[in-house]
């Protein structure tokens, strides 16, 4: 296909898109706004073995009522409005030749596998009984050390960790907490440390009833501490009944050390990592990792933990390009040379894969690898469902997204994620409740009133949005916030407070790192479309993560960016 047919496929997809419920969209005014004729258009699409235009108008509705059915809870008669088709009837009819399945019946298969719910677990944070408060981080440790062995058996739903520890500090009923998150059993217990002597107390509970099923307690010395997490997660398996089949035994018990001393401080830097903040706690959670590896030079899954700070010091503008993603490449392949059997590995390789290489085939197959190795982290889950979201393999995205809300569901982390994954299918008022499920978890999260302010973009709400973008700003003062309320005040046409921001930027940039995009986009919505391409493309050679966004951030606040001969110069350069 080429460059230019290429681009007129993704103006008419932008178009039956925008205009799905328009009941005055016609064949004529396509034509009119891609500034094509009838025939034109016909023999572009002939040539790439599509239907005649119209049977491809209905078969784009049709996947966007499919969407709808997977992802929503609207009715077949609403779903049907929502996608131009004014006679149910008829909906049901092209739906069921396009698909091999009625509307019904494929809701009736939808409900049915959610329904679906394996054995399932929620490990609560381990009590800290150490009359030494700093030991917080052990207890923390080790609780999150028993989530990810259990993760690795496939038979077993394991509640995620922000979601185990939304419990922390709590003295609920462990009946409701479990109703709350809809799992079986309840694994709780408490950690006492002192010097090199240990003891840990643990009991698993049926979460139905209360009735606690199986306890034990081990006092131990602090060497000890892997034979006792082994001892925990194959105890619990037995008792609930959960085969560990084939090779998963091995992943699910394997060491990454049997040095306590460095697990101790691989420990303390997963507890910083661990809180999603700003730069001051990555650089902590580096350094303790560092530490460790100081003790256990062969520490993959250390490697793969500095690997993700720097990761996330460069996507979210903590770090400048040239010092993180070059201490970030080091990492990811370290750990890979270490131990190319870790799910851990091949998750930090794919992101550095998508985000920074734009290697979209090897970034696949290392998602895939990490799956195959029984990663099943919500982590995995979300980041593998963004990645199939920018290739607009939107099925496929929602079903590793809800895996990951339904493994994590109280964490602020996929909760973002997953407002990106819905805006990029076009399904904005989830994205929306994303956002407000994030102000519902953590009030002064900068990324919860983000992405309240995308959204209230989107439908015009002018104001509201530039009240959320503000307090995004308070928590976040950076060129990711910035740069949106830049384009917010440019869609009011308010052009010179837009240029005031512009200037912002530039001022920032001096003291931290601003993108070449942050600038970009801010020139595009005041269309001054000749500086936002040079900006564009200097973000492009530098391969700066938000430009693998670009084509549904035009699509949503510069359409009129898509007609311009320099967008499609862009695009060919990214996908």
């Amino acid at each position: 296909m080429s460059n230019n047919e290429q681009t007129l496929i993704e103006k008419l997809n932008f178009l039956i898109d925008k205009n799905l419920d328009n009941p005055k969209f016609t064949l004529e005014s396509i034509c009119i706004d891609l500034g094509i004729s009838r025939s034109h258009l016909h023999r572009v699409l002939s040539n790439h073995r599509q239907p005649s235009t119209t049977l491809y108008i209905r078969k784009r509705r049709l996947e966007k009522a499919k969407e709808l059915l997977n992802n929503t809870e609207m009715r077949m008669s609403e779903i049907a409005d929502a996608v131009g088709f004014n006679n149910p009837q008829n909906f049901s009819k092209y739906f069921a030749e396009e698909f091999k399945v009625s509307p019904s019946e494929l809701k009736k298969r939808i409900l049915l596998e959610s329904e679906k719910e394996k054995i399932s677990i929620a490990v609560l944070p381990f009590i800290n009984r150490s009359s030494d408060i700093s030991q917080e981080y052990f207890s923390d440790g080790i609780t999150e050390e028993l989530i990810n062995v259990l993760s690795q058996i496939p038979s077993l739903k394991v509640l995620g960790r922000s979601s185990s520890f939304s419990y922390k500090s709590k003295n609920e009923d462990l009946r409701e907490f479990g109703k709350l998150l809809n799992v079986s059993f309840i694994l709780e217990g408490s950690v006492q440390k002192s010097a090199n002597k240990l003891r840990i107390s643990v009991q698993l509970i049926k979460a139905s009833d209360g009735f606690q099923i199986w306890s034990e307690k081990y006092d131990r010395e602090l060497t000890d501490v892997f034979d006792i997490q082994d001892e925990i997660s194959l105890s619990i398996l037995r008792e609930i009944e959960v085969k560990l089949l084939g090779n998963h035994k091995e992943y699910a018990l394997k060491r990454y050390t049997n040095n306590p001393e460095a697990y101790e401080r691989y420990l303390k830097g997963r507890y910083f990592h661990n809180k999603f903040a700003g730069e001051e706690e990555y650089q902590k959670a580096i350094s303790y990792f560092k530490s460790a590896i100081e003790i256990e030079p062969n520490y993959a899954i250390a490697y793969s933990g500095i690997a993700s700070c720097y990761l996330n010091l460069w996507f979210y503008r903590f770090l400048q390009p040239h010092e993180s993603l070059t201490l970030m490449k080091l990492a990811t392949a370290k750990a890979m040379e270490i131990d190319d059997q870790m799910p851990d590995s091949y998750l930090s390789q794919a992101r550095m894969e998508l985000l920074f290489k734009w290697d979209f085939k090897s970034a696949k197959n290392s998602y895939k690898k990490a799956l195959e190795l029984g990663g099943n982290s919500a982590e995995l889950h979300i980041q593998y469902a963004l990645f199939c979201g920018i290739c607009e393999n939107h099925d496929l995205a929602q079903k590793h997204n809800l895996k990951a809300l339904s493994i994590d569901p109280f964490s602020l982390v996929n909760s973002f994620y997953s407002s990106y994954i819905y805006w990029i299918a076009g399904n904005f008022e989830q994205a929306y409740k994303q956002g407000k499920k994030m102000l519902d978890l953590e009030p002064n999260f900068w990324g919860g009133h983000f992405i309240i302010g995308l959204n209230q973009i989107k439908i015009n709400k002018y104001d509201e949005a530039l009240d959320s973008l503000n307090l995004a700003l308070k928590y976040n003062y950076s060129g990711i916030t910035l740069s949106a309320i830049g384009v917010l005040h440019a869609l009011s046409h308010k052009y010179k407070e837009a240029e005031t921001i512009i200037e912002d930027l530039k001022l920032l940039s001096k003291t931290k790192p601003v993108s070449n995009y942050d600038l970009a986009i801010i020139y595009a919505a005041i269309k001054d479309f000749h500086t936002a391409n040079l900006y564009f493309k200097e973000a492009i050679d530098k391969n700066e993560p938000s430009m693998l966004f670009f084509k549904f951030i035009i699509r949503d606040w510069v359409p009129d960016f898509l007609l311009d001969h320099r967008y499609e110069n862009l695009v060919k350069q990214i996908y």
